[in-house]
């Protein structure tokens, strides 16, 4: 491998890049809460660029849509299944929800959205 296919710290670029991602965003987000944590602080805490990161994710909304699936799944499965809809639709989508089972669906979640 040569120096120009080695990213950050010598890891080979692309490679895992996804991952490290969505494991910084499943810190911050627990430490710091979904909306004070910015794409410039996942990028460094997943050592990636933010062109990297947006090759991965149309944006934060799809992260937060990804991270939301992947670590908590019971939250809203239906609905961040969806493919008709956007990401940011998605996320929206999860408020026409009745509210008794968003409540529920929704509590293991609270503390990180502040």
């Amino acid at each position: 491998m040569t120096e120009l296919e080695k990213g950050p710290q010598g890891r080979r670029r692309g490679r895992g890049a996804r991952e490290r991602i969505l494991s910084a965003s499943q810190q911050l987000f627990r430490e710091q809460g979904i909306n004070r944590t910015g794409m410039d602080q996942l990028c460094a805490a997943a050592q990636v660029s933010k062109r990297t990161a947006y090759q991965h994710f149309t944006g934060k909304d799809e992260l937060v849509a990804e991270y939301l699936r992947r670590f908590d799944p019971s939250v809203l499965s239906g609905v961040f299944d969806r493919t008709d809809l956007t990401p940011r639709e998605r996320l929206l989508a999860a408020f026409d929800v009745p509210p008794v089972f968003l409540v529920t669906a929704l509590s293991s979640i609270a503390p990180l959205v502040t």
